[in-house]
This record gives structure tokens, sequence and C-alpha cells, in this order.
């Protein structure tokens, strides 16, 4: 037990208030039915995850009604092991900082008030705000942990964190701080040095004020000063190329038998909707055989045998990425990752299967040229379904995500998709509606496009964002292959294989839920359903 931890991380919890949408009129489901489906599925008259439905269908309760080990061996997509956590440890360890990571607060509590107590002075307690959307949300988590201990040292970090700069200032932080208790705030993008660097300064090693992109609050929360450090762009760190292969030498007990980790970092392509060229900085790979030495240092940590590889444009490339499928081969792991299918041919995709490809995210985005053309995807319909048909020749699973809404989405370009849906055989998809940002390309032709509002309310000349949730529905409820929650997607494919189930049971599973979904979603009156009572029988 180490008693002198420098950091306990926090890398994630639970983010959707499940509580909140149960509290909602049942009777009256047709003013929000599209927040809650398909992402949840009306259960014993509360709206529930997907995965706490087959909790309650194995375990014969739901996960909040388990104690803290009973959490850690039910389904929860947060008890998947984030790539944040475990990537910082290895990072922060060669500096000789002890680190204590909390994958999932909602199932380790006990954990973390463990180790929390048993430091002999109080370490620095982090909050990684990957999948964190609202201050609301930040600070959930915040007062839970100060009610251990009201005088805790709270630093934030993280996309949300730097988000907030994006189109802001750092100096609105200090009431937010005050409000939640959070003494620290490291807004880069990437900030990792910049939390070693906090480290060394909490050691006195280094003065507060020579770390970088760094909000903070000296003394007492109510009257302290609020002090900002310098704002400097970070060079992106990989989790390969800046950390020493020792992810065997750390204390993990959260893992399965599935890890994360990114060998590049960035994207060379600039699709309209998404701000992550803009915010992940240049577009950096590590070399094959440094891939090789952590791999190395992976499996041996006992019981790993699988693994997620979270790149962004993982087969670009395609040399580089056939280096590593045969490098992949001399081991004896399954792996997932995000594909750019149109990259692919037929040797390629022969060997990841071979080399053990479960499964693969493509995002398809639209199968309107029209639609793509505005997107900037640099691919075609016909592409997508060549490499889709790849993917069913070889029999590697796949989920194809779909955007709805975006400028020049009409009736006809919505009719293309159900049609490439269809006709490719596609087995797992996800709907979700175009989110608008101020940092993307598309913002730069608003006026073209007639649009628009901001976030998930927006309009332009060819659709709303009311008329695209409508349209996610009739599509949910026509469309035969089986839907996956987009929040989740590849996660909750690749967690429910970690925990036990092949593709054929996921695929059972999920045709249950969406089935029950569908149902709810045809009937007038929710209150008066049986499903929101009764229990089915369990699944062969």
């Amino acid at each position: 037990m180490d008693d002198q931890l420098d950091l306990i991380l926090v890398t994630q919890s639970n983010v959707v208030d499940y509580e909140g949408f149960g509290n909602l009129p049942l009777d009256r489901s047709d003013l929000y039915k599209h927040l809650v489906y398909p992402r949840m599925v009306l259960h014993e008259g509360r709206f529930r995850s997907h995965l706490d439905y087959i909790n309650r269908r194995v375990h014969g309760r739901y996960f909040e009604q388990g104690d803290w080990q009973q959490r850690r061996e039910m389904l929860n997509i947060w008890n998947l092991p984030s790539m944040a956590g475990v990537h910082l440890i290895n990072y922060l360890a060669q500096f000789g900082y002890r680190v204590r990571v909390i994958n999932n607060l909602d199932s380790e509590w006990d954990w973390f008030e463990e180790a929390y107590r048993n430091c002999r002075r109080p370490p620095l307690v982090g909050i990684s705000s990957t999948f964190y959307l609202s201050w609301k949300e930040v600070g959930g988590v915040a007062k839970r942990l100060r009610a251990l201990d009201p005088e805790m040292d709270i630093v934030l970090g993280g996309a949300f964190a730097n988000a907030e700069t994006i189109n802001g200032d750092p100096a609105a932080f200090a009431q937010r701080m005050r409000r939640y208790g959070i003494r620290y705030v490291l807004h880069a993008f990437n900030s990792e040095t910049d939390l070693r660097d906090l480290l060394a300064a909490r050691r006195g090693q280094a003065t507060m004020d020579a770390v970088r992109n760094l909000a903070r609050i000296d003394g007492r929360m109510e009257g302290g000063s609020f002090e900002l450090g310098p704002k400097v762009w970070n060079e992106p760190l990989l989790s390969l190329k800046d950390c020493p292969p020792t992810w065997d030498q750390h204390h993990l007990p959260f893992l399965n038998r599935t890890i994360q980790i990114r060998t590049a970092s960035g994207c060379p392509f600039a699709c309209a909707f998404c701000s992550y060229p803009t915010t992940a900085g240049p577009w950096q790979t590590v070399e094959a055989e440094h891939v090789r030495a952590h791999l190395d240092s992976l499996m041996r940590i006992g019981g790993i045998d699988r693994v997620i590889f979270i790149d962004d444009t993982f087969n670009v490339p395609p040399h580089r990425f056939r280096e590593l499928i045969k490098i992949f081969a001399e081991y004896d792991f399954e792996w997932f990752s995000f594909l750019r299918v149109q990259y692919v041919d037929d040797e390629t995709v022969r060997m990841m299967k071979d080399s053990g490809c479960k499964g693969v995210y493509l995002g398809i985005e639209s199968a309107s040229d029209k639609v793509l053309r505005n997107m900037n995807k640099r691919a075609t319909s016909r592409q997508f379904a060549e490499g889709v048909q790849l993917l069913n020749k070889h029999d590697i699973d796949y989920l194809a995500a779909f955007v709805l809404g975006f400028p020049g989405e009409d009736d006809g370009t919505i009719q293309e998709n159900i049609d490439f849906i269809r006709d490719n055989g596609v087995r797992f998809y996800s709907l979700k509606e175009f989110y608008y940002m101020p940092h993307t390309l598309v913002h730069e032709k608003r006026a073209e496009y007639g649009l628009t509002g901001m976030g998930n309310k927006w309009s332009h000349a060819t659709m709303s964002h009311e008329q695209a949730s409508r349209i996610k529905l009739e599509m949910f409820q026509a469309i035969e292959s089986t839907h996956i929650d987009p929040d989740t997607s590849l996660w909750y494919m690749a967690y429910l294989y970690d925990q036990g189930y092949d593709f054929a049971q996921i695929r059972q599973w999920q045709a249950e839920i969406n089935a029950l979904m569908k149902r709810q979603l045809a009937a007038g009156n929710l209150a008066q359903l049986p499903e929101a009572s009764e229990l089915p029988q369990a699944a062969e």
C-alpha cells in the first residue's frame, strides 16, 4: 500500500442522469422521447442504460443496487479501462511520481476512499474531463470528492477544460472553481507536461507561477486570489512515443482482458463537422518497432489479450498499417480500432482478420455523395460500400456510424443512408444528429448553408435539428440492422466482448433491447405498457 501518493486520478464516472430521466412523466413521452431513444430503454418503470437492462436480466439487480464489489463485477461502460488513466500513470512514473488511478468512481469509491485516507499527506486529486460536457457534471464529481475531505486539492484537466477556453477566457474559470471547490484547472488540450510540472510545484521543486496553462486559487476557496499561469500551446504526447514501455509495472486492479492505447495523435483529415484537427494539433505517428516494444510490455500484464487502438486514423497511411498488422500477427491478442474503410483492399482486410481483428468503427457519416462533399470526407458512397463488403467477406464485425442533418441533408439523402445499410448488409450501425461547433470548417461556410444556432440546436437551408431528431427515430424504427447507442458505439461492443459475450450474443441482446424500444416508441402512452413493470424471461 503506497502511503505517499502524489496524485489520485479519477478518469471516469457516469455522465447520464438516469435518475432525472426516470422522473419524467411516462404519459408525456412525446415531449422528450428524442432525448431518450434509442439511448435508453424503459424497464420496470424507469429509463435504464442498455447495459443495465442486461444487468437486471443476468444479475437480478440494477447497477446502483449493487455494493462496490458487485458493481465492479456488473456491466457498466465506465468499467472499461480508459486510455487516459493508464497513459498518465505510465507517463508520470518515469519522473518518479506515484499515481493511483480510479477508473470508474461509481464502481471504485471504496478504493478511492482507502487510497486517500491512507496517504500520510493529502495527495492531489485529479478529475479527467474527457467525457464531461457541462460544469454541472464536473461539479457533481467534485462535490462527491470534497464530501470526503472539504479541504481536498482538486485539479481538473482534459477535453472539457480545454474546450471551455477555445472560445472563452480562462479567467472565466474563477467563479466555477470557487463554486465547486476546484483548486486547479489545467486547460491545455495536451496537458501531460503541465500536470507533471504542477506535481513538481506541489513537492516544492518548482513554483506555481511557472506551471503553464494553469488556472488556480491560492488560499481558501472563498477569498483566495485567482491566478493564471502562462498560456502556451503544448505539442501532443503520444502514449507510446513519450513513455517507457513499463505498462506491466503499475497497479491497475480495474483491468480485465482489454486495454486501450494510442499509436498516433492528431488527424490528417479535416472533416467539416469535426473539431479534433483544430484542437489536437499536428498529426504524428509512432514508429512500428516502438509500438512493438509497448506491446511486449502490455502482454506481460497477466490476463490482457485484447487491445483497442484509439487512433482516429489507424489505417492511414496504408503502408504503416500493414506493417503494424504484421507485428500484431506475432502476438496472441485480439484487437479493435477505428478504420477509414475507403482505404482498405482485400489483402489488407484478410491480414486484419488473420492478425486478430475482432471489430472496427467506421465513421461513414453519410452514404450520400452530396453530403459527403459538404462534409469534406474525401470519400464516396461507392468506396464505403466496397470496404464494408470486404469486412463482410472476411467476417470482421464493425459499427457503421451515421450523422444526420449536416447541411445538404434532405429526404433523398436520408433514403440513401437507409438503402446503404440494407443493400450492404450492415451488421451494427448508429445514428446521431449533427452537432454544430464554432471551431469547425462548417462554421466558416455558415452563410452559404444558411446555418444558424449552435450545439444541438441548429437550422439550415435543408433541415433543422427538430427534423433530424424525428428522422432519427423513424430510421431506427424502420431499419432491421442492429442499432448501437452512438455515445458508446464500438466501446459497447468491445466491452461486452471483454466481459465474455461473443458477437452473436451481443447481437442477440441488442436485438431484444431494440425491439423493446421500438414497441415503446410505437405506444401512445408509456405508462400503460407492460414492459414498464414486467420483467421478460431470460434470453437463451
